[in-house]
């Protein structure tokens, strides 16, 4: 569309307050995926320990979503040919967010209790607001960012307190590290992308890339889909429309915004994940430590994005 050069509109991105719509509205729909994920898991028969089948169908979900993405895309006049310069953030986008965090994630969850996965798997936000310093000059580690970090990472171990123990085995706790590397590369090639190829093409064709990768590794090793039901496949769909619509929003704003101000909101993913696991459950969500967790992290997250 035509902009004249009187017009003064800021892109919709831009705005602070469409950038925190934007992410309480993909945190949300992440936090909704895990108790749809469960049910999944469970409408296909697919046993707790069998990550090989967990991993094939988190592939069959993320192939799915890619390529809704670029149907999406084109329906709305956009170009899905890809130049070739765009492949170098393409492939490593598709490897680390999609293909190898979440064969590693699966793996290690079949280790450890879910809680525990929970806060292992909000470390990627202490990952990001540490280390983004260094490779991008404008967002420096500030002592709110540090505080904030803390708050909200203490919100993350209220929500999971009961019964929470910490150990460590490799093919648990060290095979969630690795995932929250992964996460946590993958967002520094998001936003070292941005202005060089669409938001949309990344995640499409990066979900794509990283779901035919894991259907094939999973299919090569025994994976397999066994049962085949209504609740199955709708659950399913629900949740590749989710993977498609959460993990574009979650990218847009980085054009405009610090890749830890945009990240810090990924904390809101445990609060909503296990407060709507608990009402789809049919269990009370009205307690105090879900109230103090959602203050604490909320508080985390208002340091990490004050701007002095």
């Amino acid at each position: 569309m035509y902009r004249s050069e009187t017009d003064t509109r800021i892109p919709f991105f831009a705005s602070r307050r469409n950038m925190i719509l934007c992410a309480i509205l993909y945190t949300f729909l992440w936090g909704c995926a895990f108790p749809l994920v469960k049910i999944c898991m469970e409408s296909f028969q697919i046993a707790e320990t069998d990550h090989i089948s967990k991993c094939l169908l988190a592939g069959i979900r993320f192939s799915c979503s890619g390529i809704l993405t670029l149907i999406c895309c084109r329906c709305f006049g956009g170009e899905i040919k890809l130049r070739a310069e765009e492949w170098k953030y393409i492939l490593p986008y598709g490897l680390s967010a999609t293909a190898i965090q979440y064969a590693f994630t699966y793996i290690g969850l079949s280790h450890i209790d879910g809680s525990k996965g929970a806060v292992y798997d909000q470390l990627g936000v202490f990952l990001i607001v540490f280390t983004s310093g260094l490779f991008f000059r404008s967002d420096k580690l500030t002592r709110n960012k540090l505080i904030g970090c803390i708050l909200g990472f203490a919100g993350v171990l209220v929500i999971n307190a009961d019964g929470l123990e910490f150990t460590f085995h490799p093919a648990g706790e060290g095979f969630m590290l690795i995932a929250v590397l992964c996460q946590t590369v993958s967002w520094y090639i998001a936003k070292a992308g941005t202005g060089k190829i669409r938001t949309p093409i990344l995640t499409g064709y990066g979900q794509l890339v990283g779901g035919i990768l894991l259907c094939t590794l999973s299919l090569l090793t025994g994976g397999q889909i066994r049962c085949i039901n209504f609740t199955a496949v709708s659950t399913l769909v629900l949740l590749v429309f989710i993977s498609s619509i959460a993990y574009t929003l979650s990218l847009l704003p980085l054009q405009y915004f610090p890749v830890s101000e945009v990240s810090s909101f990924n904390l809101l993913i445990t609060v909503f994940g296990v407060v709507m696991s608990a009402a789809l459950l049919g269990e009370n969500i009205f307690q105090m430590h879900y109230l103090l967790s959602l203050l604490l992290i909320s508080s985390g997250i208002l340091l990490i994005n004050r701007r002095k």
